[in-house]
């Protein structure tokens, strides 16, 4: 645990944030962690500082001399706390250490202890001030209203209406405080009239704004719907409980994970998949750079599919050029300042490139994902399935284009390691390629997709800035060569335009 902080004429720093914690706590006479058989550490699992939005850090909560891989990572061990805007000067925390000190909380009926007056909002799981549906969505007890809409979801996936519910666990998997979290639910089920049982997993995701679940859940019903005669390229949804803001959806279900079974036979996520592999010879000189072709393959052919999709997200709000410049903008005045000797080399990139958006007029606004890459996918039995349709709306399908082919870049490339610009260069041409011919055999004109694909370049640069941005939103230290090959990368797109 960090030491409490004396220097009370002082500021906290991010450092001195356990300790605020841990007193509140403490002053609410409420324990961080009931089971505990010694002194505890709290250990940061997530940090994040964006303008407008206040720093969110979540900590694990477990025994100082517990090893770090032994650690666990138990939701019901996380403790979050949050800083307002109002709290916070850029990367500095404006109240002082005595006002911390003296802070007294309010403890409100959710578990939430909160210091209005200071902009801190401490929270163990799942209680959630601003997501206030989250711990009914893990109350899996069997009077719950969860309970019913698991074995309603089993039914209809099985379709089969005998099965019974006997069990079923809660296990978050992303949780972003007062945002959103992902649940896996794992359901042990009984047939009577076949006296057999077996097991389930589905997940939920639930929303900080029930009208965006029922807005996302409906278009992916849509969307699932009209590829029925196909396979489909996302999980079935189930259902939903719409006052909890929860949308019930399909796991990829799993046949075999014997370490002897085939790469396809096991569920794969796309981070996994499309790393980049490369075989060594004599002295560990790289003698060849491997390519996972089908899985690039598989990836363009599903996001021309979504492409050519005729299900319409909101019409009177595309998502155009303009907005992406505008966001451009806004990230490189983020790194311009948490960089100041590369200020200029940044905003000249950037407004050269919000011109280049500012400027693109695609023919038509298309059904697009808004945040396809490697994360939202998942490989199996020979298919892709995309996943997490919140972004999905209407905008030039360059974007989808550009966002896959700027986070397929592979971290190595960053530090120039040997191998990486060979392998990100034959990746990103298989899915250039095989998303040009699949656009073509569903009847797009061969003119419009080389337009797409010239317009993905201003996309790409601008996701680049995107990734550029994530060392200052989790406050490490700037590293300026990492940033002058981003930027490198960025020119280069704009060089291809």
């Amino acid at each position: 645990m960090s030491q409490h902080f004396t220097a009370t004429d002082a500021h906290p720093s991010i450092m001195d944030l356990p300790s605020v914690l841990t007193a509140l706590y403490e002053r609410a006479q409420l324990p961080l962690l009931s089971t505990a058989q010694g002194p505890l550490g709290l250990f940061v699992r997530y940090l994040r500082r964006k303008p407008a939005r206040g720093l969110a850090v979540i900590y694990t909560v477990d025994e100082v001399r517990s090893s770090h891989k032994a650690r666990s990572n138990d939701p019901h061990r996380a403790v979050s706390l949050t800083l307002d805007e109002q709290a916070l000067d850029g990367a500095l925390i404006r109240f002082s250490t005595a006002e911390a000190q003296e802070a007294t909380p309010e403890v409100l009926d959710s578990g939430v202890l909160r210091v209005p007056d200071l902009g801190i909002s401490v929270q163990k799981f799942p209680a959630d001030e601003h997501l206030p549906a989250l711990a009914a969505s893990c109350d899996t007890s069997p009077q719950s209203q969860l309970f019913l809409a698991l074995q309603a979801a089993a039914h209809a996936q099985l379709h089969d209406a005998a099965w019974q519910l006997i069990s079923a666990t809660a296990i978050p998997v992303r949780y972003k405080p007062a945002n959103r979290c992902v649940i896996r639910y794992h359901l042990q089920l009984a047939h009577p009239a076949e006296k057999t049982s077996r097991t389930l997993t589905i997940f939920g995701k639930v929303y900080a704004d029930p009208d965006q679940a029922r807005s996302v859940q409906s278009l992916q019903q849509q969307l699932y719907e009209e590829q029925a005669g196909d396979a489909p390229l996302l999980p079935r949804p189930l259902g939903m409980i719409d006052t909890l803001g929860l949308t019930i959806n399909e796991a990829v279900q799993v046949q075999n994970t014997q370490e002897q079974a085939a790469p396809w036979d096991i569920l794969r996520t796309g981070t996994r998949a499309l790393q980049p592999q490369l075989e060594r010879g004599r002295g560990g000189a790289i003698t060849r750079v491997l390519v996972p072709e089908e899985e690039l393959r598989l990836t363009a052919q599903a996001l021309a599919r979504l492409h050519t999709s005729a299900v319409r997200p909101n019409e009177a709000t595309p998502r155009t050029g303009s907005k992406e410049a505008k966001r451009a903008r806004e990230r490189a005045a983020l790194i311009a300042k948490r960089n100041p000797d590369q200020a200029n080399e940044v905003q000249r990139l950037a407004n050269t490139l919000a011109t280049r958006l500012e400027q693109l007029q695609p023919d038509s606004y298309l059904p697009a994902h808004g945040g396809f890459k490697a994360s939202q996918l998942l490989f199996h039995s020979q298919r892709v399935f995309v996943v997490d349709f919140d972004g999905f709306c209407l905008a030039d399908p360059a974007l989808d284009v550009g966002y896959f082919l700027a986070y397929l870049r592979p971290s190595g490339l960053w530090y120039h390691r040997p191998g990486m610009r060979q392998w990100f260069e034959a990746a990103a041409q298989v899915f250039r390629d095989t998303y040009h011919q699949a656009l073509l055999a569903r009847g797009v004109a061969d003119t419009d997709v080389q337009a797409i694909l010239v317009r993905a370049r201003s996309y790409e640069a601008a996701l680049l800035f995107k990734i550029a941005t994530r060392r200052v939103n989790r406050l490490n230290s700037p590293r300026p060569q990492e940033l002058a090959t981003m930027l490198h990368e960025i020119e280069r797109c704009l060089a291809n335009i």
